[in-house]
């Protein structure tokens, strides 16, 4: 667990601290649906339950981070080029436009 200070243009109460509380842990793949379910409930009022935190999924031995964030998507990011790659070339029809002209020439140059 770390912490660090919420930046005074982000807080709630310019007069009050506030900090950003990390928590890494390892768990089995079999969690992997209830992490998604933590992701995805955040942003949905009438589910639970419904944690209030982002949650980050790591494969560290593959070299991937993976934010998912709503029922739209999630951002997948990490020093491996090869998957990311594989993942853009096999998942390009579910590609959101926003990034998409950033993601063409990373991996089609």
């Amino acid at each position: 667990m770390w912490t660090e200070p919420v930046p005074l243009d982000d807080r709630f109460d310019e007069d009050a601290e506030e900090w950003y509380v990390s928590l890494a842990f390892e768990a089995p793949t079999s969690y992997l649906h209830r992490f998604l379910w933590c992701a995805f409930s955040r942003d949905f009022g009438s589910v639970r339950p419904r944690p209030a935190c982002d949650c980050y999924l790591f494969n560290l031995a593959d070299g991937v981070m993976v934010w998912p964030y709503d029922d739209r998507g999630m951002d997948v990011v990490g020093p491996n080029h090869a998957l990311l790659a594989k993942l853009y070339a096999r998942y390009m029809a579910y590609l959101l436009r926003y990034d998409l002209d950033a993601m063409r020439a990373t991996f089609e140059s």
